[in-house]
């Protein structure tokens, strides 16, 4: 007769480093993929993107909304790395209201961008609540060990 453990949800052992960064990555990524979609789907619906966007930047760039969507990736697994070493029973919480905290925080990037009409603001804010959900999701998923 074998005996099962049950997890109470607390995580018994810590996400490897790889584990962390793989994880963001991936999340990064399908957040690409639906990011792109978005973006030339609303365009293909009449929404514009036209804006300052930055010195001779009058739209929004289309190699942008790839990197945008990957890179947060990085210090996201960097921060759930240094959470699980210095508050590890407490990790996958802390890290999932940070990580909601820092996306209604990013919502304030295409709020300033000026000349931006108001579906270009609603597609990119989504567009952010997309990258926060893959790479918050994903490492989320890891710290709490599911």
């Amino acid at each position: 007769m074998s005996t099962m453990s049950m997890s109470s949800g607390a995580q018994d052992t810590k996400a490897s480093a790889g584990g962390l960064f793989g994880a963001g990555l991936l999340g990064g990524g399908i957040a690409a993929v639906a990011n792109f979609v978005l973006y030339f789907g609303a365009g293909a619906a009449g929404v514009s993107f036209a804006g300052e966007f930055g010195p001779d930047m009058n739209s929004l760039p289309v190699p942008a909304i790839g990197i945008s969507s990957i890179v947060p990736a990085i210090p996201a697994a960097l921060f759930a790395m240094g959470l699980q070493k210095f508050a590890p029973a407490k990790a996958a919480s802390v890290f999932g209201i940070a990580s909601i905290v820092l996306c209604v925080l990013s919502f304030g990037g295409p709020v300033g961008v000026k000349g931006l009409g108001t579906g270009g603001l609603v597609v990119m804010e989504l567009m952010h609540v997309v990258a926060a959900a893959g790479i918050g999701g994903m490492i989320w998923k890891k710290l709490a060990g599911r």
